[in-house]
This record gives C-alpha cells, structure tokens and sequence, in this order.
C-alpha cells in the first residue's frame, strides 16, 4: 500500500525508530528480491523489445514441460499463456511487459516437498502482469486469475496450504506472507503480520498495525425489526416502540423534532407537510411516525388500507413494510412509484393493461418528459382540446348552447360534459328545438369519445414539435434539438405496439445513438414518466385519480419518502391521489439527490411549481446515525452544493481514512484481511462496499470472493436482506439505508470527475455510515476529496 491520505495527517507523525534485526533483516531481503527481479525485467525487455521471437519462446517452454517436475507445470503453463499474449501484442507493433517501477505488492515463501519428498522453498510474487524467468527464480503471478495467488488472499503467515494447481493438488505452509509497495522503482512499505514499515524523508519507522482498521460498531444500523409486536431497534439504533403508546404521544418524535414541528405533522388537516433534513436526522422516521400518529387518532379513517408509503427503491420497501406493523399499523401499501404508476394507469386505462414498462429510455427524451414546463404545458392542451369543440357546440346549438358548454369551462372535462348535458335534459329543451336538441346529443358524445381520451392526448402531447418548442421558449428555455427530436420519437414508438417505424421518413427511423426505433424493449412500452403524464391527464380530465375504466385511486393519506429524486410531474400526481387538504408527508433532502434530470430544483420551486399549500418545517438538525467525522466529509465533497444549515453532528468516531494502493489486488488483499478481521471482533457487523459502476463492484467481488472472504453478497438490483454480512454494491442501490462500516470503491478522478453528480453520489455514499468509513482507491484520487479527510 502507497501512503495514504491516513498516513500522512500531520498530528500523526512518526519518528524514526531504530529496527530490530528481524526488521532490518526483512527490509535487505525484499530490496534484493526487487533488484533481482528488475534486473530480469531489465533483460527481459532487452530481449523481447519489438525482435523477440515469441514463437520459437513458446516451443521452448513446450518442452520445459516434458522435462520439468509436475510442480512446476502451473506456473511454466501460466508463463506461456503470458508469452502467447505477447506474441499477439507484437503483432500490433505493442509489447507489455511487467513494469520495472511497481512490478509486484506481495510476496510469499511457500515450503513444500518435491515429488521425490525432498523439501522445497520458493518465493512468489503477485501483482498485476504474471512474469516467470525460471532460471533466475524469479516468479510473479497475475492476482486476478493466477491459481497460486489464491494463497495471498486466503492464507496467513504460518497456514498450512492445500490448494489444486494445473490438475494437482499441492500441500504446504504459507511462512512469508509480506505485502509490499513500490514506488518508481524503490521499495517504500513492506508489512507483515508483525510490523508495518514505512519509509520516510528521514529514513524507516514502524506503524501500529492496527492504526487502519475496521471497528467500532455493535451492529446497530439499519435492520428490519422484528414481525412480531414489541421493541426492536430501528433504523438509527434506536428502539422501535412496538405496540407502546405513552399519553397519546410518539416518544421518538418528541426526541426529534420540537415542539412547532411536532404540532405541525400531527395536524388533522395540515395538507402538504415537507420534512426537510440531512442525512442520518430522521426524515423517514418522522415520516412513518406521523402515518402511525394519524391511524391512533383516527384509525377507521387512516386504517392501513387508506394510506400509501413511496419508498425509492425495493430494499426500503421491505423495512418499511416491517416498521409500520412495529407501531401498529398493518395493511399499508408500500410501493416504488415505478409500480405504483403502472399498476394505476393499468387500473384506470383498460387500453394499456397489457403495456410492460420499459427503462432504457433515452437521455433527451427523459429529460423533457420529467421537465416542470409540462405542468402547464398539459393544462393548456387540456384547454385548447376543450375549445376546438367551440365552434362545433355553436353550430350545433347556437349561441344559447355554446353558453351553456362555455360557462362551464372551470369543471374537469367529464364533470362539464356530464353538467352540460343535464342543462341539455333539462333547460335547454326550452331553448333548443328538436333537431338541435339531438345534434347537440350527438356533439356530446362525440365529446365524450375524443376529450376524455387520455392516451390520444398523451401521444399528442409528445409528438407536437411545435407546441412543444413554444412552451419551453416561454418558459426561458430551449432544448437541444436533440432533444426533441429524441423525444418525438421515442413517444411515437411508445405509442402504439403495432407502430410501424417503415411509416416514418427515413430521418426519424433511427434515435441520435444509431439505433433502429424497432430495437431494444421501448416499441410499445410505457416507462415511468409516460405513466405520471396519463395518470396526471386522468386527474385534469376527469377531476381526480379516475379514467375511462371508472375506477379511482385515492388514499386518506400518502407518504413520499427520498421525494427528491422524483420529478415535480410525479409528486403533482401522488398529491392528487387524496383529496385536497387531507395529509400529504413529502420527506427528503436535496443534499442527497441521486437523480439529476428529474426536474427537481429546490423545495421552494417544487411548491411554485405545483402551487400546493405547503408547510416546509424547519429542517433537522441532529444527524443520528453518522460520526461528526463522516459527516465533515460528506459535506466537503458536497462544496457549493451543501447546505446553509449546518448539522449539530451526535457523536465522535472514528476518523476518515483514504486508503491509496498502486494496484487493485494489493486493495484487494488489503480488504480482504480487514473484513476478515472484523468478522472475527463483530460477528453481526453489517458492511457495504459501494462503487459507482457496477463492473468495478464485480472486480472487488470476484477478488474478495477468491480470498474466501465470509459472508459476502453482490447486491444487483435491491436484494438486500438486512442480515449481518458484506453487501457489494453500487451507488444507485444504497439510497436510504444505513450500514456500520462503508468502503467507497474507487475513488478516482476517472470515476468521480468534478460535477455535482459526483459530488452528490460520494456525499450519499459516506452518509450511510453509522461508525466508520474509508475511501479505497488505485487510480488518481478524485479532485473531490480532501487532502486529508477527517
């Protein structure tokens, strides 16, 4: 391991020590091993530089394997894999040889016994390129898929091996396991299971081998609690209450909040309320508590079944959905909005029970269906297609008839048109004669037919280029082209399954990234978006959650936790599914947004937008769940992004560590025997190693697989069991819950350039840890993090 930010935090130096002889004794042996093996690297490149001639190399080694002991066959056998690839390489004019610089970072001594029974003792060396000089006893294996380097990852100094290489199975005893770090050439940290040696300005000094290390939970993050009534521990380490009620009153929320907000959220009919707060100071407590509050008072009116929790993912889903019963409430509806958006518009549009919901949507096309300028932008269409049918009630009917349609103009469509048909029963027999009578009967059900067709308007809505290049422009925007060239179409393949793309000129047959409008899984889909826009035409069609199939969704109350990450088209749309004034908990931070194109700018724009009466509470200011130094970093790495106000941080912890390697398998091992560690001290630890891609969690995976490192998940989409254990994860999957100890993966410059999503992912990615968090990195760190995190 290189120096790491941790290593170099000034109230922390290090004298120079005076080394025993072991020490000294170790530090000779591993700077000759690396002469040794530079100088045949050296050679090596002599030799092979752009003239090698690999194939006469790979006969050679051919019959090496004839003549040598079986023992030898893996690493000759992995040797000429090395070779065959360097012959390829030279084909393309480029050769890659182990790197003189960092050839390697650890080093074994196997003992083991020839087949003769003779004893024998080799050293091997691991790191990133496999390089094998037998003559000169010089053999460094690849980490990622050398059989032998299974011993580093999985054995300890002193550990009897028994492991199959080439076809056999070979015993023997680990007695050297050293990891290494070199750099630009010179030999800088070497450490044992005794020591750790660093090498400074002023020459070598001895670090405490615990100085990095995993501890210092109980294993009281995040869990669900228990089915059955009573006290667990809840999300911050707290106790749930159970079925436990003190004077009427929610004793967790009272050691929350004070008392404004706490009169605030458990008003009758305080509509809208938003709880606003960082990370860790429980906002989906207050939340699930004020559901709970709600259902005491009025239990037949809040019962489980009329109220509805929006969770952002599937793994929140479940612990809610063990929480509620912990206070008492039971047959709440807990959902995604991805689900509950098609589950509605299948319930209320029967056209579109068949419709899937598709995901890979295109960035332009989802951008502007999430935009805030299609609020008003549906509202109009919904207006200009009730006035088109002007002149058509005029000519139908006269003027007394256009009157009669026209003053109802405020109403929802189906409302106006049911009111003015009963004006056409009743008063307008005395003005209408009977041939106008009966084309006014008609004109009203062909109304009925074209206005209150919500699919035919969506489609409208989204194909209008025109219409919509307007409304942006009159909002002060512009869209790329684009843009609206891939949202356009993207709503015509969207719309209809049998949609043939033949029909389109040639220009449109194909999205900006190339690809034919047929392929992929968008042809006749619905994604999330499509779903808030019917569903939000349903409600301005037809005055509430209803459709053409008469049904209607709407609860007495609603939670939206993590809201902003939707869009404001989305909360518009769950706002409208209980009646005006009825509770309506919106909980979030704006400090932890995740999704980015969402439209969601600001808790004050999310009202001005939706023109909601809203009581914004104060936000909180306790964070119960991180360390005060977890939270300093997660508030550096947010910059201009973090908020005015500053947390009152709980507790004191353990410091930030970023841990810097020079290669992924020396983080890997070094991983490895932390995580091992910590399961030996806290068997019920819960721990997530978070990446931002999902392929550098697959790297860390298979490496901590292959160190046989216990209790290890990769978790793909949202399979968390809140079990003690090592979830591998990425960013994307860990929103709203909480572990003992986070690892952020990868770190670097190439993953988490300069912008605000990086610096929202990395600030979310550290909040979710209640004890302890690293950063692991073997690339350029990110210009985002702190010389010396804290």
């Amino acid at each position: 391991m290189s120096e790491s930010d941790a290593d170099n935090r000034p109230d922390e130096a290090t004298e120079p020590v005076t080394l025993s002889a072991e020490q000294q004794a170790m530090l000779d042996e591993e700077a000759a091993l690396l002469a040794r093996v530079q100088a045949r690297l050296a050679a090596h490149v002599v030799s092979t530089a752009g003239t090698a001639d690999f194939d006469n190399e790979l006969l050679a080694l051919r019959d090496q394997l004839a003549e040598t002991r079986a023992e030898d066959h893996a690493m000759l056998v992995e040797h000429m894999t090395r070779v065959a690839a360097l012959r390829q390489a030279q084909l393309r004019d480029q050769v890659y040889p182990a790197d003189p610089n960092n050839p390697y970072f650890a080093h074994l001594r196997l003992s083991d016994k020839l087949a003769d029974g003779s004893p024998r003792v080799r050293d091997v060396l691991i790191g990133r390129r496999a390089f094998i000089d037998t003559k000169a006893g010089v053999q460094v294996v690849d980490w990622r898929n050398s059989p032998i380097s299974r011993i580093y990852y999985c054995y300890q100094a002193g550990d009897e091996y028994e492991e199959r290489f080439a076809h056999e199975t070979q015993r023997g005893e680990l007695t050297v396991r050293r990891t290494v770090t070199v750099n630009h050439g010179e030999l800088v940290r070497v450490r044992d299971d005794e020591s750790v040696l660093v090498r400074r300005d002023e020459g070598w000094t001895q670090e405490a081998l615990s100085r990095s290390r995993l501890a210092g939970g109980v294993g009281t993050a995040l869990r669900a609690p228990p089915p059955s009534p009573g006290r667990g521990r809840g999300r911050n380490g707290r106790p749930h209450l159970g079925n436990q009620k003190v004077n009427g009153r929610l004793p967790e929320i009272t050691a929350l909040i004070d008392p404004e907000q706490f009169r605030a959220i458990t008003a009758h009919k305080s509509g809208v309320v938003i709880i606003r707060g960082g990370a860790g100071t429980g906002k989906t407590t207050i939340a699930l508590h004020r559901a709970a509050w709600l259902h005491f008072e009025d239990p037949r009116r809040f019962a489980g079944k009329n109220m509805l929790v929006i969770t952002p993912g599937d793994a929140l889903r479940r612990y809610v959905a063990q929480v509620l019963p912990s206070l008492d409430v039971a047959g709440v509806g807990i959902k995604t909005f991805a689900t509950f958006a098609l589950e509605s518009v299948k319930r209320l549009i029967p056209s579109l029970q068949s419709r899937k919901l598709a995901e890979d949507v295109p960035m332009g096309a989802r951008r502007l269906k999430r935009h805030p300028v299609l609020l008003d932008l549906m509202e109009k269409v919904v207006r200009d297609e009730a006035r088109s049918f002007d002149p058509i009630f005029e000519e139908a009917g006269g003027a007394v008839l256009l009157d009669a349609w026209v003053r109802r103009r405020t109403m929802p469509m189906v409302a106006r048109l049911d009111a003015t048909r009963r004006w056409l029963d009743d008063e307008g027999q005395r003005h209408l004669s009977g041939t106008a009578a009966v084309a006014a009967r008609k004109i009203l059900r062909r109304a009925q037919t074209e206005l209150c067709d919500v699919v035919e308007t969506w489609t409208d809505l989204l194909t209008n280029r025109e219409r919509l290049l307007a409304a942006f422009e009159a909002a002060g925007e512009r869209p790329y082209h684009w843009e609206l060239d891939q949202l356009i179409r993207t709503a015509t393949v969207q719309a209809d399954d049998a949609f043939d793309p033949s029909d389109l000129d040639e220009e449109y047959r194909a999205g900006i990234d190339g690809r034919a409008l047929d392929e992929g899984e968008l042809r006749g889909r619905l994604d999330v978006d499509d779903c808030a826009i019917l569903l939000r035409l349903c409600q301005l069609k037809y005055g509430s959650l209803t459709g053409p199939s008469g049904q209607t969704v709407r609860f007495a109350h609603l939670v939206v936790d993590e809201a902003q990450d939707l869009s404001p088209l989305s909360i518009q749309v769950l706002c409208g599914a209980v009646k005006p004034g009825d509770p309506v908990t919106l909980a979030g931070d704006t400090a932890q947004r995740l999704v980015l194109d969402n439209g969601f700018a600001s808790w004050d724009e999310l009202v001005k937008h939706l023109r909601l009466k809203a009581n914004i509470l104060p936000p909180l200011a306790i964070s119960y769940r991180s360390t005060q130094q977890v939270m300093v970093f997660g508030r550096h790495v947010l910059g201009h992004l973090a908020q005015e106000e500053a947390l009152r941080d709980a507790r004191d912890g353990a410091p930030v560590e970023h841990l810097h390697f020079d290669e992924m398998g020396e983080a890997v091992g070094f991983l490895a025997d932390a995580l091992k560690s910590l399961r030996d001290r806290e068997r019920q630890a819960t721990v997530a190693l978070v990446a931002r891609k999902a392929e550098v969690a697959d790297q860390y995976y298979e490496g901590l697989r292959r160190a046989q490192v216990p209790n290890l998940r990769r978790v793909r989409v949202q399979d968390f069991d809140f079990t003690p254990g090592i979830d591998v994860t990425d960013v994307m999957q860990i929103k709203g819950l909480e572990y003992d100890y986070v690892v952020a993966l990868e770190p670097t410059a190439e993953h988490y350039p300069s912008t605000d999503e990086s610096r929202f992912q990395l600030h979310v990615i550290a909040t979710r840890a209640a004890y302890q968090f690293w950063l692991l990195s073997s690339r350029t760190p990110s210009l985002l993090l702190p010389e010396a995190p804290e």
